[in-house]
């Protein structure tokens, strides 16, 4: 495990609350001057937007934004890519705005929006830091008449006619702190400005907690419609092939597992993985967006050699970057956990709230 992973790992024991110790307890003081900082800043801006001091830049087609409150991995990706294919069916030509945040130059790649060509199909992706920018070039190149504007809620230089805001159900609330005490990007009662909620992986808490989400949610939004997700597997799909040897999600039932992921939640891919069945070795975390190099596949792999692992599993985020540095097909065998979303409550609610912002117009 390199540096950045050791202090993934470290951050996420301190934001804990279930964590305890005069290092932590130190620890978590210095983050709460820092968040103090970051806080006025964040306010400071918002202000400016509130006040009309800062405007919006209205583009010339309609656009949803989809963002989340907190650092980390929500399930927005496959949702974004779930939306542009709901827009394909209705006729449309999404195109989706991104940031490019997870680019790593080195390896030449952008794991999101590796991930995001791959599950979105044919949805034209521009990577652009100034979106307002990226979205005349949406237009003009592409042929867009809506634009998904990906993590979008904080970017708010471009105004937007639906706000989808994801609220992860395994940590929904960043530990009610503000970054780099907590995950929160912006102060909770922000989510007023969202004109939907979509919780993810809603099938992977108890009904008594997500009872209180909701009721949270409630209470930011008042009258904001809410729906929920869950993440369904949709394959395995081997890396260092040509796409032969893929296995169905019921493989994971069978034979002896390791897993490694460089997301922002890594607890919800172990929760994905045991609902579906996989009672895993071990699963090795590193840090969001890890920039894998080859020698750490070689001990992830040499690691899984010697639990007596047959297979390994990754997300299909962490496989766009691992893959490039494979050297034919690894033993153990890697594969790239493929999954879908499956709306489980709010359907109509969603739809309806899609449908009216892209009929608005610019």
């Amino acid at each position: 495990m390199g540096a950045g992973a050791g202090l993934f790992r470290f951050h996420r024991a301190v934001i804990s609350r279930d964590r305890r110790g005069p290092l932590l307890t130190l620890a978590r003081g210095g983050l709460r001057l820092a968040a103090l900082g970051y806080g006025l800043g964040v306010r400071a801006r918002n202000g400016l937007y509130r006040l009309g001091l800062r405007r919006p830049r209205r583009a010339e087609v309609p656009v949803i934004s989809v963002g989340n409150i907190t650092a980390g991995g929500t399930g927005k990706t496959p949702f974004v890519a779930w939306l542009a294919r709901l827009l394909v069916i209705r006729k449309m030509r999404p195109v989706i705005l991104s940031r490019g945040y997870g680019r790593h130059e080195g390896l030449g790649v952008d794991d999101e929006n590796l991930m995001l060509e791959r599950l979105a199909g044919h949805t034209p992706v521009v990577v652009d830091p100034d979106r307002a920018r990226g979205a005349e070039k949406a237009v003009r190149d592409h042929g867009a008449d809506v634009l998904i504007l990906d993590d979008g809620f904080q970017h708010r230089r471009i105004a937007r006619d639906l706000d989808v805001v994801l609220i992860d159900a395994v940590w929904p609330f960043g530990a009610g702190h503000l970054l780099p005490r907590g995950l929160l990007r912006e102060p909770l009662k922000e989510l007023r400005r969202a004109g939907l909620f979509l919780i993810t992986r809603a099938d992977l808490v108890a009904a008594a907690p997500l009872d209180r989400i909701r009721k949270r949610l409630h209470e930011l939004g008042r009258g904001v419609p809410i729906a929920c997700c869950r993440t369904v597997p949709g394959g395995l799909r081997p890396l260092g092939t040509d796409g032969a040897g893929a296995l169905e999600p019921e493989a994971l039932k069978d034979g002896r597992w390791a897993a490694f992921c460089g997301i922002g939640n890594p607890e919800g891919f172990r929760l994905t993985l045991r609902k579906a069945g996989c009672d895993l070795e071990f699963l090795s975390v590193f840090s969001d967006h890890e920039r894998y190099s080859r020698r750490q596949v070689e001990l992830l792999l040499r690691q899984a050699a010697e639990a007596g692992c047959d297979r390994v599993v990754t997300t299909e985020k962490d496989a766009v970057k691992v893959e490039r540095l494979l050297r034919g097909r690894p033993t153990p065998p890697i594969y790239a956990l493929q999954t879908g979303l499956d709306i489980t409550e709010g359907s109509d609610a969603l739809a309806a709230a899609i449908l009216q912002a892209v009929a608005k117009g610019p």
